[in-house]
């Protein structure tokens, strides 16, 4: 008799050192004993040190292979990462009102990397922000993010409370803003219907690469597993920190991170 696994769909970036986008996404999910199917909207040539090259793919290309993952398989929660363009951002909106209504939707809304390579513009956020966050379930922003989003300052626990909650009534969705760049101790912030609820962390003293990808994924596999949103978040964060302390020499900078 074949068993059946839970599956999701990774729509995000390719990224040569496999450090970030749908490599981390479908590693993650593998080591969570979750299938992951891929929709693939950049390729990026980077690895631990630089950014060098990406180009994105055609939104009909991105629009297919949703398209293809739907047909195929039982989806039981999208993940949206990297969104290149607008024409883009149209065909994934277009994407999930066709084929998945209902399902659990978890954005990881990625504007910048740490090399400071901008890869979403103004009009392609705000297209994303008015026609997606709606039918989003969950929204994973760290603190910069959360600010570029708000237009607020988010540097403390309490303004991190402040983003969340308009990100929470602006869009109806829940919201994780994670608190890697906080002074101190580590703290997230996240909010359920309008309910908050702080989580600490232990911090890890390491940089590395990857960790919105990671997180926002494990969070969606524990929601196609039909785990409660809180439940799943912190299951995503405890499974976050195991991976960040996993310290291995992958590269010339220790960002990489394992997943274990």
């Amino acid at each position: 008799m074949l068993k059946e696994k839970p599956v999701i769909l990774s729509i995000s970036a390719l990224d040569s050192s496999a450090l970030r986008g749908v490599e981390a996404d479908v590693k993650t999910a593998l080591k969570l004993n979750t299938y992951c199917t891929v929709a693939t909207t950049c390729v990026t040539s980077q690895n631990t040190q630089r950014c060098i090259s990406r180009l994105a793919l055609s939104s009909s290309m991105v629009y297919d292979q949703i398209k293809a993952a739907s047909e195929d398989f039982h989806i039981g929660c999208v993940k949206v990462g990297l969104i290149s363009n607008i024409n883009q951002a149209k065909a994934v909106k277009d994407a999930l009102d066709k084929y998945f209504a209902g399902v659990p939707v978890v954005l990881d809304p990625v504007i910048a990397s740490k090399f400071g390579h901008v890869y979403t513009d103004a009009e392609t956020l705000e297209y994303i922000k008015e026609n997606i966050f709606h039918k989003v379930t969950l929204l994973t922003p760290n603190m910069k993010e959360a600010e570029t989003l708000t237009e607020m300052k988010v540097s403390t626990v309490t303004e991190m409370l402040a983003a969340a909650q308009k990100l929470h009534i602006d869009y109806g969705t829940s919201v994780l803003i994670t608190g890697g760049a906080l002074e101190g101790e580590l703290k997230d912030v996240l909010v359920i219907d309008g309910k908050e609820k702080i989580i600490d962390r232990k911090r890890v003293d390491r940089a590395a690469f990857g960790l919105g990808a990671t997180v926002s994924t494990a969070i969606a596999t524990y929601l196609a597993k039909g785990y409660k949103m809180e439940e799943a978040v912190r299951f995503g964060l405890e499974y976050l920190q195991m991976c960040l302390r996993e310290k291995t020499d992958l590269g010339h900078n220790e960002g990489a991170i394992w997943h274990i």
